[in-house]
């Protein structure tokens, strides 16, 4: 793509006059206390690489985090036989130039090796934005590189030193979702449409975030929120821009608010707290995610749920299949037996067999009417013999002998939405044929065995039959 005189000069200008703010060895200082470990050193016995301290605690589990009785900070677990592991963060720090916002890159990472941790950090892009905060370029240096297993940084080089290049789709596109350096960004938004945004309150609050996102769509719900002390709800704040009070907006009334601040909710974890109003931390966490409007109609405790079931995500949508069919059997749904069963899977299986029988009673009921009605369209030759069919075995019995879909038909032959008749010859009247398919008394689908078309004698009877049974001509 070609790049104009003026922006070419513009890059060269940034590498010259762009330098790093002078808290940013604090900001990096910061961060590199998250890139480490707890070590768990014996069944009860924990040491934490940050503040090199030892701490005893029970039924800890390698890799659980945890938060250092010490320090406060909140690592992973791992195990003393840990010989290496890395740890990486994108962080992203937004400066001014001229008529420019300058959103720079950096990979930081941090490398264990038996017991020595050893930290890098890489500049490796830049975007750059006119005064709305709409991007004009995406600019990258010499270290990202590409090969065949993917995209990944260079460290150990001054960046400075570097050449930059235009960005392309050969290179990985830059992210959006950084930790940025929140010292500066007041300043930087003073006499903007930004001012009153406290996005520097929430830079200090919320790790990984999308600046981008929030300038560019920017809403005065933002500044609600961060006010608030709901940091992770102003990550989302189209959500929250409603008009009205606290419950209208929220879902739920302002007496939980001390409770979401404390936690600082997500979106997700509020869900959970809109429908159970338990103030469980473990509990939000636990169901975040689940799309718990399924479970509305059952009045459904997420505490005894979790506590009497197996449930997790995987199984979910098969706990609310099991439900919906338990009401449909007419269980009793007030039982606590038939709301939390143990094994989610096995009641499901179980019920579903019941389930099945049971609709299929209903079907084959209303499939025997059917069959009864539609039997004054009966008609055969001396070769060829065409009826309805007549329950759901037959169906599916045509299935397995034509290797085609009909048995898949039942549900619409039961609700008339189609006929189903079976063409046959006079002589062999219970091997397969034809299946055919009627609408408004004309034939749709007429399909020989593994769905192969019929031949010219079977159409003229089948014409035939539709002319003279079907319409009376």
């Amino acid at each position: 793509m070609y790049i104009r005189k003026k922006d070419k000069q513009l890059f060269e200008e940034l590498d010259v006059n762009l330098t790093l703010p002078g808290n940013w060895n604090k900001f990096i200082f910061d961060i590199k206390k998250t890139h480490n470990l707890i070590i768990k050193m014996s069944s009860n016995e924990f040491y934490c690489t940050n503040c090199k301290s030892i701490f005893i605690k029970s039924n800890l589990k390698v890799s659980d985090y945890y938060v250092c009785p010490k320090c406060k900070q909140e690592l992973i677990i791992r195990n003393k036989t840990l010989k290496q592991c890395e740890f990486k963060d994108n962080l992203g720090l937004l400066q001014r130039y001229k008529d420019y916002y300058i959103l720079r890159h950096f990979e930081m990472v941090t490398y264990y090796n038996n017991g020595k941790f050893d930290t890098y950090v890489c500049e490796y892009g830049r975007q750059i934005f006119d005064n709305e905060f709409s991007k004009l370029y995406e600019i990258i240096n010499d270290h990202i590189v590409c090969n065949i297993g993917g995209t990944y940084i260079r460290h150990g080089e001054s960046v400075l030193d570097s050449n930059w290049h235009y960005f392309s789709s050969y290179w990985k596109r830059l992210g959006d979702t950084l930790i940025y350096y929140p010292y500066n960004l007041k300043s930087l938004f003073n006499d903007t449409k930004w001012q009153y945004s406290q996005l520097w309150v929430l830079a200090r609050k919320e790790k990984y975030f999308n600046l981008e996102y929030l300038l560019k769509f920017y809403r005065s719900s933002i500044e609600l929120l961060i006010k608030l002390k709901l940091y992770r709800l102003a990550l989302n704040p189209k959500t929250f821009d409603i008009a009205g009070n606290f419950e209208s907006r929220f879902g739920i009334d302002k007496s939980y608010l001390k409770y979401m601040q404390k936690h600082n909710i997500d979106v997700q974890e509020l869900d959970v707290l809109k429908y159970s109003k338990i103030k469980d931390i473990r509990i939000l966490k636990f169901f975040s995610g689940y799309n718990l409007d399924d479970l509305k109609p059952y009045n459904i405790d997420l505490r005894k749920l979790k506590k009497f079931t197996n449930i997790e995500q995987t199984n979910f949508y098969e706990y609310v299949d099991y439900l919906n069919m338990s009401r449909e059997l007419r269980y009793d749904m007030k039982s606590k037996k038939v709301l939390y069963p143990t094994n989610i899977q096995n009641a499901h299986d179980k019920i579903q067999k019941l389930y099945r029988v049971n609709k299929d009673k209903k079907m084959n009921k209303k499939i025997a009417k059917i069959y009864k009605q539609l039997s004054v369209n009966i008609y055969q030759n001396k070769k060829f013999i065409i009826f309805p069919a007549k329950s759901i075995d037959s169906l599916i019995d045509e299935s397995n002998q034509q290797s085609n879909c009909v048995q898949s038909y039942a549900e619409k032959y039961a609700e008339r939405k189609c006929d189903i008749y079976f063409m046959r010859l006079v002589n062999e009247k219970n091997k397969s044929l034809v299946t055919v398919e009627v609408r408004k008394n004309k034939v749709v689908q007429q399909r020989a065995k593994m769905n192969n078309r019929t031949t010219k004698e079977q159409q003229r009877f089948l014409k035939l039959w539709e002319n003279k049974i079907l319409n009376k001509v």
